[in-house]
């Protein structure tokens, strides 16, 4: 009787990691549409939104997109967020949410080390050391959120580009 309420109990929490790792609809959804599904992501899709590179998410792609945590754009000085909403300041959005979109899929099974150009056109370092994968200075805390048309990749810090 105990050992077939263990089973029980593995055979339902195994099919719940698997449900919950293969939810239907996660790769249906296109990047925009994965993104606003998960929680932590909130302030990041705003700004895509913002920035007008929601259509460009919407399309076929493949993009690998590196979305900064909503704890992450907190750490930010005071203030940045609203200067970087204002009408004036759209294209200093528009390069720091493009930075964070590189075109093609590299889910984190395909990042060693390597250098990759951005939608805004300056290069990123994406690095796999001791099992940790690194984008730039920022570290992966949720790697491969796939959707239809690229992956997502969580991180603990928002990227800026160089200032040429």
């Amino acid at each position: 009787m105990k050992t077939t309420f263990i089973l029980a109990t593995i055979a339902t929490l195994a099919g719940g990691l698997i449900s919950t790792a293969e939810s239907p609809g996660a790769r249906s959804r296109n990047l925009p549409a994965s993104l606003a599904a998960e929680p932590d992501l909130g302030t990041f899709m705003k700004l895509v939104k913002a920035a007008g590179l929601q259509g460009t998410l919407q399309r076929s792609g493949p993009y690998t997109v590196l979305a900064p945590t909503d704890d992450a754009f907190r750490m930010l000085p005071e203030g940045t967020l609203d200067e970087l909403m204002k009408p004036s300041n759209k294209d200093r959005l528009t390069d720091l949410i493009a930075y964070h979109i590189v075109p093609g899929n590299f889910p984190s099974a395909k990042i060693d080390l390597e250098e990759r150009t951005t939608l805004q056109g300056s290069r990123l370092v994406l690095n796999r050391e001791a099992g940790v994968i690194w984008i730039g200075r920022a570290e992966v805390l949720r790697p491969d959120l796939e959707s239809a048309n690229g992956t997502i990749h969580v991180i603990n810090m928002v990227l800026e580009p160089d200032q040429q």
